[in-house]
């Protein structure tokens, strides 16, 4: 076991001491949450401190000293960059214009201008102001100035605003990243600004240089190019250091137009994915431009996770939160194997690649969800971690954590049948698809029984002998599972009693609020209900259940008082962050397996802590009691009988009282020990474990 010392990162295994330092969120070409690892060569204690901070110094120059600002030349590259892949898009659409038969058609020149000053407009006044284009209006009098009709502006902040739209979305600014990352651009807020600022006024280059793409054109029939205004005033706008270099003259002799429809100016959104490898063939851009030249609504992979937005705010209260961040985590993973094979659009999304995404499930870590390194891999990079566990698991003789299991693979096609009806729902172009012969089958009943272990009251007995209920060291993580003469009261000492008597869901007492402890005549109750916390999964969650009488024995009452009388909202407060939105299930699991593990060595059962509600039911039954009466103390609705399910209520709390005396008592020997909260609770000070994220 790695053990940690004085230094900050400084940890020994074995007589060997290792330098580990979390890598800061500003080198953000590396994973996120990912870790260096340096072995120190070293087993003396104070050299390795020595050694040990001036890492740490070093670490902290490089953090504080990398922000470089742009400079032009690279201001330059990007800039030429943008300006010649657009141009290679608008030639692949200025081929179809003219294969339907439209190349001196004025509209689609006027459709260039109105896209072109649209981003031009974006360059200038940048993403985070929104121009209303009205009278008055700052972007209106810059339009008015460089000589735009006034019949156009309506067109252009269409356009305006769907370039806004890209502008602001997760995906563009991920895209800047990688771009900037490959013409060796520091990371920087400043930089990412005047990439952005450069990327449309690239794009706006290639719009508005229309002499040679609108050549066939009558430029007299247009408002924009007629009455003395000639065309080459639109190439003027093009920023000086940008004109096209002799090495560029090949690629500016081939400048297109978009296809006739404002809706194509949406397309453009394939720059704000800004990948620069060579994903997609010209023949395969065309292709998008042959489908909505044929007016058919299909969505861009870019626009993928937006429209998975949509989705979520469509279910409402029938998904959780957990729901909906499972169907995105789908979506994203789907989306990658999409990309992985060429495809552009949802028009071109084929039975065949659903069959590789059902193949992708099996050769991808089992636990990838866990890790923030994996979880932003790409398709090929995941299967490739795979394959490495595979490798090191033979060589080791282990089995390998690799393929998914049966239920998370058909949960993941649950999703994707949601996602793929709602695509369709909206009249986007997809084709027919089914999951026959991909979908793994649900578990037979019979095999279900035996799927999760049902531990026996002496087999949880031991939790309630370690170091949280007879005294820890202190009230930090790692200490409260060594001996010592603290007992301190909080989820981590009262949980595990709720979870062993009344077997409830993890999430459903983990986000207990103050409000859910009420009394009535025969003692206290438990209200299981949506709070401000959290939801219930079901109907059927929403019940009373009585409060253990051992709960009251071990000073529960107090610690409601006093947590109460502190003003927090959640009964358990140390399962919550400051700095994120967690789910306090989540943080309790991590907490107490150790506990568990450390309690029952060995003997510790997979999903440890659902295996108590398990144990609970398993243990009532054998005692006599009716399923039907575990199921209302569970939480769940029995099947099989309308009587159970339409004409009687849950059972009430005189039933449940004397159901669960059936349950014996394994907490006897747990003697009750005077209040103390864990210090910054009672100090009402930010939890010591929580870390930034996104909220």
């Amino acid at each position: 076991m790695a053990v940690r010392h004085e230094v900050e990162n400084l940890i020994r295994r074995g007589n060997i001491f290792y330098w580990r330092p979390r890598v800061p969120a500003a080198f953000v070409h590396c994973q996120p949450g990912s870790r260096l690892s340096l072995s120190l060569h070293c087993s003396d204690h104070r050299k390795a401190q020595v050694i040990g901070r001036k890492l740490n110094t070093r670490l902290a120059d490089l953090k504080l000293h990398s922000k470089e600002a742009m400079s032009k030349q690279q201001l330059q590259k990007l800039f030429e960059h943008e300006r010649d892949k657009e141009l290679e898009r608008l030639d692949d659409i200025n081929m179809m214009a003219r294969r339907n038969g439209r190349g001196g058609d004025v509209v689609e020149m006027e459709l260039d201008l109105e896209a072109g000053r649209a981003c031009q407009l974006i360059a200038k006044f940048g993403n985070r102001t929104e121009l209303t284009l009205e009278s008055g209006c700052a972007g209106f009098t810059y339009l008015m100035n460089n000589g735009v009709p006034i019949s156009h502006i309506d067109a252009i902040r269409a356009n305006y605003r769907g370039e806004l739209a890209i502008a602001r979305s997760p995906g563009f600014e991920d895209g800047i990243r990688r771009l900037i990352y490959n013409f060796e651009i520091d990371d920087t807020v400043v930089n990412r600004q005047r990439a952005m600022s450069k990327i449309f006024e690239g794009r706006a280059a290639a719009l508005l240089d229309i002499d040679d793409r609108h050549e066939l054109v009558d430029r007299t029939s247009s408002e924009f190019t007629g009455g003395g205004r000639a065309s080459t005033s639109m190439v003027r706008e093009k920023p000086a250091q940008v004109e096209p270099a002799a090495s560029h003259s090949s690629i500016l002799g081939k400048e297109s137009k978009p296809a006739p429809t404002v809706r194509h100016i949406k397309g453009a959104e394939e720059i704000a994915y800004l990948d620069l490898s060579p994903r997609a063939e010209p023949k395969a851009k065309a292709a998008i431009a042959e489908a909505q030249g044929a007016n058919q609504r299909v969505v861009a992979l870019e626009e993928f996770e937006q429209e998975c937005e949509k989705l979520i705010k469509n279910m409402g209260e029938d998904w959780t939160t957990e729901t909906g961040r499972d169907a995105m985590a789908l979506v994203r993973m789907f989306k990658s194997v999409l990309i992985e094979h060429g495809v552009e659009h949802s028009g071109q999304i084929e039975q065949y690649h659903i069959g590789q995404l059902r193949q992708h499930f099996n050769h991808i870590p089992t636990d990838w969800g866990r890790s923030s390194k994996m979880r932003v891999m790409s398709a090929p990079e995941l299967r490739a971690e795979g394959d490495t566990l595979r490798k090191a698991a033979e060589i080791s003789g282990s089995k390998a954590k690799v393929g998914l299991a049966a239920g998370t693979i058909r949960k993941h096609f649950g999703n994707l049948q949601h996602f793929l009806k709602h695509l369709k729902g909206h009249g986007f172009e997809i084709e027919n698809w089914t999951f026959e012969g991909l979908r793994p089958r649900k578990p037979k009943a019979g095999d279900i029984r035996h799927q999760q272990y049902k531990p026996k009251p002496e087999d949880i007995a031991p939790i309630f002998a370690s170091p949280i209920y007879t005294g820890s060291q202190d009230h930090l993580r790692g200490k409260r599972r060594k001996p010592g003469k603290h007992v301190f009261h909080d989820s981590l000492y009262y949980l595990p009693i709720l979870f062993t008597y009344l077997g409830p869901r993890r999430k459903e007492f983990a986000g207990l609020a103050v409000d859910d402890i009420a009394k009535d005549e025969d003692g206290y109750v438990i209200l299981l209900r949506t709070n401000g916390i959290r939801r219930l999964k079901t109907a059927q969650s929403k019940r009373l259940l009585p409060m253990p009488d051992e709960l009251v024995r071990l000073g529960f009452l107090d610690y409601y008082q006093a947590i109460k009388g502190l003003g927090y909202e959640a009964l358990f407060p140390d399962l919550f962050s400051d700095k994120t939105e967690n789910d306090p299930g989540d943080r309790f699991y991590d907490t107490f397996t150790p506990v568990m593990r450390g309690a029952l060595g060995e003997k510790m059962w997979e999903r440890s802590i659902h295996a108590l509600r398990h144990g609970m039911a398993d243990t009532l039954k054998q005692a006599g009691v009716p399923s039907e009466v575990i199921d209302d103390i569970s939480g769940r609705l029995s099947e099989g009988s309308e009587t159970n399910t339409r004409y009687t209520n849950p059972a009430g709390l005189p039933l449940m009282r004397s159901a669960l005396k059936h349950y014996p008592i394994i907490t006897s020997t747990v003697e009750p020990k005077p209040l103390q909260l864990l210090p910054w609770i009672e100090n009402k000070q930010p939890p010591p474990w929580a870390r930034e994220g996104k909220k």
